[in-house]
């Protein structure tokens, strides 16, 4: 007589096989959506923290004098003009400011800018004519990544 049905073997090996591939699946399926994110707070950590410190080269180079003001998150850069004519030479300063999580700029004292999101934290120190700045800025969402960027500038000498 011939039976039909499945032995217990082969019901276990099928069941085996089918665990290992949905496990393999449900991990695959996890890193695609969890690491999504984790990148994602990586990168804007990343853009971040090197367009904040693209502007804050620009203008550390023009400076001739750098005032660290406490905090060590507040700097104020200043500098003289020579492009007008002698009559017309024009005194400059930047501040800038960290405001929660912002790194705001400003402008002779008037135009006030955001030039960084997300910011951590910046410090800034000097050692003769080089400005030292630590800045770190943090992604946004559920799993927050951290990235630092440390970099040294010189500043213009006074009259230059």
């Amino acid at each position: 007589m011939k039976q039909k049905g499945f032995t217990l073997v082969e019901v276990l090996v099928v069941l085996a096989v089918g665990g290992v591939l949905m496990t393999g699946l449900l991990l695959s399926i996890h890193n695609v959506v969890f690491g999504t994110g984790r990148t994602n707070s990586q990168v804007v950590a990343l853009m971040e923290v090197n367009n904040t410190a693209l502007r804050l080269k620009k203008d550390i180079q023009m400076a001739h004098t750098v005032v660290l003001l406490s905090p060590p998150s507040l700097v104020e850069l200043g500098w003289t003009d020579y492009t007008g004519a002698q009559t017309e030479n024009l005194t400059h300063s930047i501040t800038y400011e960290l405001s929660g999580t912002k790194l705001l700029r400003t402008y002779d004292s008037g135009n006030t800018s955001i030039v960084g999101r997300n910011i951590a934290s910046v410090v800034f120190t000097e050692d003769g004519r080089v400005v030292n700045v630590v800045i770190t800025a943090t992604g946004s969402g559920f799993w927050q990544r951290s990235e630092t960027l440390e970099f040294s500038v010189y500043r213009r000498s006074e009259g230059l």
